[in-house]
């Protein structure tokens, strides 16, 4: 019987735990999920076929080198199927190396990611978000805790994580809700660190050296912002900003953390030192003390500079003030709840209008553009019958006007005669000339 009971105990907290692991802070109805596909049922979007449209966008780039930021949208915002990916990809990266990109629309940003998410793209979908200069994807606060919010359902706290960094990226702390998912998911991410790793430094295998000839050497220069890599870093200054953002005794916590994650070693001893000085009571969680301790067992000795013993002896001290006890996970819960409680009903309301409006604003650009081709199309039928009857007078009026004609074609054999004679100026000119002679009269055999 006692056998029996500790079983049923055992499968109890293995229930539990898993329900806690399978946390989700967001509503069905925060996704807008109805909203976002009344799209489809504007005439524009229901005649559109994106197989047709994907191979005009795609020739349009071949043969003009750019493609319409519009035309780009309507397709992205077509595509539902998961064969589409490689299309996307293209279109995207085509767009970006245009000037078109400088128009790229809100509901692009917005249609690429819902794709990517609703067919389980998440590697595509991460690695598109963070090769902005690529493919030029910037979400929007929606699509940022859609994203954060569906990854932490699915413990795939990585994921998360890899989102929660790009809003610090970005320097927004506009939306409650981002901000707080932003700090939950890289706490997280924090406890089992090794499932996103610092991408591998590219190998050049080629054994050949080759030698490029370059105007000038551009001096490397490393931002300690958009080009950092390390996931350390990404997650240390994102708690860092959003902490500080944040404020409080959670906020301090975060903060403080993130500081030492990201090495800057010197700013969090300053800080330490200020709290120690200003405060009294909840400066920091203490459990987030522990944290740092645990993570500090991996410095090396290199990198336990003078500023890293300083801090160390400060945070001493700092243990012995008034701390928090509470559980620094389920604050960080309650945060989310609460941003979620006041941020809920404004996101939802303001995305609806928003889809709306980009309905609109897409007809708009759209008859605008057509507008711009007919318009280009008859200035090139005036030019063409402006040329015809520029011929025809010259045909009607040549007895007329013999005289300036022939002053008109020795001028231009006088400027012909003068460019020659410039050409043969040229060292190994006749060579040459002799060379474009011969290629122009060979005639390839036939096989």
């Amino acid at each position: 019987m006692l056998k029996i009971i500790k079983s049923g105990q055992k499968t109890c907290h293995r229930l539990t735990r898993r329900t806690v692991q399978k946390r989700t802070f967001l509503s069905e109805a925060y996704r807008c999920e109805e909203a976002w596909k009344t799209r489809f049922e504007t005439p524009l979007l229901q005649k559109c076929k994106p197989e047709d449209l994907f191979l005009t966008l795609n020739h349009k780039f071949m043969t003009a080198g750019k493609v319409s930021a519009v035309d780009v949208d309507i397709f992205a915002n077509t595509i539902q199927t998961k064969d589409h990916l490689d299309e996307l990809l293209l279109v995207l990266q085509n767009l970006r190396k245009s000037a078109e990109t400088t128009n790229t629309l809100d509901s692009t940003h917005h249609a690429v990611i819902r794709y990517l998410l609703e067919n389980d793209y998440t590697t595509e979908l991460t690695n598109t978000l963070h090769d902005r200069l690529t493919y030029g994807i910037f979400p929007d606060h929606l699509s940022y805790n859609i994203l954060m919010d569906t990854y932490i359902k699915q413990n795939d706290y990585a994921s998360a994580a890899k989102v929660g960094v790009l809003p610090m990226l970005q320097e927004d702390v506009e939306n409650p809700i981002t901000n707080a998912l932003s700090l939950y998911a890289c706490h997280k991410y924090l406890e089992d660190p090794d499932t996103w790793q610092k991408p591998p430094e590219p190998i050049d295998d080629s054994k050949e050296e080759i030698r490029i000839r370059v105007a000038f050497l551009r001096n490397p220069f490393f931002d300690d912002h958009f080009d950092l890599t390390d996931p350390q870093d990404l997650v240390g200054k994102t708690l860092a900003f959003q902490g500080n953002a944040l404020g409080g005794a959670l906020g301090r916590s975060c903060q403080l953390r993130g500081l030492i994650l990201y090495k800057k070693y010197k700013d969090a001893l300053e800080l330490v030192q200020q709290w120690l000085n200003g405060l009294e009571e909840n400066i920091v969680y203490e459990e987030v003390l522990n944290l740092i301790e645990k993570h500090n067992e991996n410095v090396t000795g290199e990198e336990a500079t003078s500023e890293f013993k300083d801090l160390m002896s400060q945070m001493d001290m700092l243990k012995q003030k008034s701390l928090c006890k509470e559980s620094l996970t389920e604050a960080l819960e309650n945060n989310v709840k609460c941003a979620v409680e006041k941020q809920h009903d404004i996101d939802v309301n303001e995305q609806i209008q928003k889809y709306a409006e980009w309905g609109k604003q897409r007809e708009r650009v759209l008859n605008k553009q057509i507008q711009e081709i007919n318009r280009q199309n008859k200035l090139e039928e005036i030019n063409k019958l402006k040329k015809y009857l520029e011929e025809k007078e010259k045909l009607l009026t040549f007895f007329d006007n013999e005289e300036e004609i022939e002053l008109e074609i020795e001028k231009k054999e006088a400027q012909e005669k003068a460019e020659m004679e410039r050409i043969l100026k040229m060292p190994r000119a006749l060579t040459k000339l002799k060379r474009l002679e011969q290629q122009e009269e060979y005639v390839p055999p036939r096989i």
